[in-house]
């Protein structure tokens, strides 16, 4: 099985978090498990539904802005190890028109983010598959 992406130390060495910032990451059961365990934390405090019924980060008002619950002072995700499966992939995102992944644009680095996409698209896909069934 492909490893799954580990990008961390480009958005810690340009000190970037702009995906955590008006964050619509989706969450799965085992995600929000895995955060209860190790914060403490009730689902109602970092989690809400969507439109679609979907569990997903909750943004909350930092810094003149809406960021992840999770985002700390300095810019750090405080769960980082821990931190949801969508996540771990971002900035690798599934294109449901295209059927595959892609690198999301909306990343201010993502052309730093040299990979092979091929790599973690099967994973990526069965992450997708487990958030909403088949396509």
């Amino acid at each position: 099985m492909a490893k799954k992406c580990d990008f961390g130390q480009i958005c810690q060495k340009n000190t970037c978090h702009h995906c955590c910032v008006e964050t619509e990451m989706l969450l799965t059961k085992k995600d929000i498990k895995r955060i209860v365990r190790a914060t403490l934390t009730l689902p109602k405090e970092f989690a809400i539904r969507n439109k679609n019924g979907y569990l997903m980060l909750q943004n909350k008002h930092k810094s003149h802005e809406f960021q992840c619950f999770f985002l700390n002072e300095n810019g750090l995700c405080s769960i980082y190890e821990i931190r949801p499966e969508g996540c771990k992939f971002y900035p690798v995102i599934w294109d449901f028109e295209e059927h595959k992944a892609i690198l999301d644009d909306y990343c201010p680095y993502c052309e730093e983010f040299a990979l092979n996409l091929s790599s973690v698209s099967d994973n990526l896909e069965n992450f997708i598959f487990r958030l909403f069934g088949r396509l």
